[in-house]
């Protein structure tokens, strides 16, 4: 009996040695997995579109960006589901990058809009699309359908069956007037400076059992803006103690909030150059000119902030000029202007030169500053397009 009992032991100890892992440090990961869905037949999109659009005369959606502020888009999903529409649960707007560098069709933002919350915006047959994309609807859904699907901004999906159904305007038209299918509305912003691409946007439901449809794919292109933002606008470019026969420089910086040191941001989505023009700077007592004006400006790599472009441009009043690569001292027929990018401050210097003879006053005058769409290359004195 006791030799049998201590083989029971033996074998029961050796089991637990077997079925128990020695942890050394005290903790384990394990992999952890569900599988949702799949159990029922899943909704389907039947169309998809996106407003507002900027470009009415050219096919596709076009979205033009805000200065310095997010564009209000608004993303309407239609869906149906076999098993009525009273069983979608979910409807999912993901917009991505294209599938190029540097972005490789990354995701940007996704939206959900799901049954019961605040996010759930159903429109009905009697309600108005957001054409312009503001904070209200405008124009009749019957209306609205129509002039879309002319401009090619409607993407359409297939509803299964046998066969499947490709669905097209007619059949969306009356399948939402008789509640056959659902549309959502869902609001998405566009940041200023996200770069002028062509956005995907993909479009999904999903039923209540977590079935979820084939997504129904379209584009829209974020138009390209350049915009100017300058922190002197008020203070104006005022030099203090000027000396004949010399370059007298007022200097700026890289804070936005100094408005006695000129800086400049391009608060749109592509690279931008600067245009100037000045006007003579004339006596107040006696009438007499200054007409000789300098102006700087560096082009910086956006991430380390090292120099590599310099600009330096003398310029003459009444003439409009680019500030372009180099130190002024030639003035090649072609030339490659500096280069503002995006969201980056950048210094801004200006110099005034009183030739040998000026008379002692107090000079005024204006200079003008515009920002434009960047070029390879250009030729100053600059002819505006």
């Amino acid at each position: 009996m006791k030799k049998l009992l201590s083989i029971l032991i033996a074998l029961v100890v050796t089991l637990a040695l077997v079925a128990v892992p020695v942890i050394a440090n005290g903790d384990s990961t394990v992999n952890t997995g569900a599988v949702v869905g799949g159990g029922g037949s899943p909704p389907y999109v039947c169309c998809k579109f996106e407003t507002p659009d900027h470009d009415p005369d050219a096919s596709g959606t076009q979205v033009l960006p805000i200065a310095d502020d997010s564009r209000q888009m608004k993303f309407y999903v239609v869906c149906g589901d076999t098993n009525g529409v009273g069983d979608i649960a979910a409807v999912d707007v993901t917009v991505r990058y294209p599938d190029i560098p540097p972005w490789y069709g990354q995701e940007k933002f996704q939206l959900r809009a799901i049954k019961g919350t605040a996010s759930w915006v159903q429109l009905f047959w009697d309600d108005m699309i957001d054409m312009d994309g503001d904070c209200s609807g405008d124009t009749a859904m019957s209306e609205a359908l129509p002039d879309l699907d002319a401009q090619g901004r409607i993407s359409y999906g297939v509803v299964p069956g046998n066969p499947p159904i490709q669905m097209d305007l007619d059949k969306v038209l009356y399948d939402l007037r008789y509640g056959k299918q659902i549309m959502l509305e869902l609001v998405g912003y566009m940041d200023c400076h996200q770069p002028s691409v062509d956005y995907t946007v993909e479009a999904t439901a999903t039923d209540a059992g977590g079935s979820t449809s084939p997504p129904v794919i379209n584009t829209f292109f974020y138009m390209s803006i350049v915009a100017m933002q300058i922190d002197f606008e008020t203070e104006g470019i005022q030099w203090a103690g000027v000396n004949v026969n010399q370059w007298n420089y007022l200097l700026g910086d890289e804070d936005m909030g100094t408005p006695a040191r000129p800086t400049i941001k391009n608060i749109g989505n592509d690279p931008a150059m600067l245009m100037l023009h000045a006007t003579a700077l004339t006596g107040e007592v006696n009438g007499k000119t200054i007409e000789e004006f300098d102006a700087e400006m560096d082009e910086k790599e956006p991430e380390s902030g090292n120099i590599i472009h310099f600009g330096r441009i003398e310029f003459p009043a009444c003439e409009t000029w680019i500030i372009t690569e180099g130190d002024g001292s030639d003035s090649p027929a072609q030339t490659t202007p500096i280069k503002l990018v995006p969201c980056h401050p950048t210094q801004l210097d200006f110099s005034v030169h009183p030739p040998t003879g000026t008379i002692e006053d107090t000079y005024v005058g204006s200079m003008t500053l515009t920002i434009l769409h960047y070029e390879p290359s250009v030729v100053n004195p600059y002819t505006p397009p």
